[in-house]
């Protein structure tokens, strides 16, 4: 999907998407090839975190923000957001959720354990494996598992990007 100020694509991993388009939350990959503005959306959080390349450096209403890889950061999707990219393109993972309609959390996750409070599962860092119930899952970068909140899901070995949301 092209980004709202035209200077990207993202893909869309998961959303609560309806029929008109609108959304509550989302969370997409998307690759940032070069410096430049982020989109400004109204009304929205973000979680984002760096899975591939060296990261960038964030102006948040004139803060900086360090998005290092495998480190989840925090900001308004409505502040006035530039990227710095610190060694080339990156590729990060991007929740967004509409303030007092929904929330959303994001974790790196590398040690073996239960996946407590997932809707959403993304392997990165490379290959990952998963266990749900008696059914071991092998994941490649990037696969994800969607819709699994009502499932115990278990990292068994790799790093995996875990996702939570709920609607307020």
């Amino acid at each position: 999907m092209p980004w709202a100020n035209g200077r990207g694509t993202s893909y869309e991993i998961a959303s609560d998407r309806n029929e008109s388009g609108e959304w509550t939350w989302r969370l997409a990959m998307a690759p940032v090839n070069e410096d430049g503005p982020f989109s400004r959306i109204e009304c929205v959080n973000r979680s984002l975190v760096v899975v591939e390349g060296a990261g960038m450096l964030l102006s948040v209403d004139r803060k900086k923000l360090q998005c290092l890889p495998m480190q989840v950061v925090r900001f308004r999707g409505d502040a006035i957001t530039e990227a710095a990219l610190l060694d080339g393109p990156i590729m990060d993972i991007n929740l967004m959720v509409r303030r007092k309609e929904t929330d959303g959390e994001m974790a790196i996750v590398s040690e073996a354990g239960l996946l407590i409070g997932a809707s959403i599962v993304v392997a990165v860092g490379g290959a990952a494996q998963v266990k749900s119930a008696d059914s071991t899952i092998n994941l490649e970068q990037h696969d994800s598992i969607v819709e699994c909140d009502a499932v115990t899901l278990s990292l068994v070995s790799g790093m995996v990007c875990v996702v939570s949301v709920k609607r307020l």
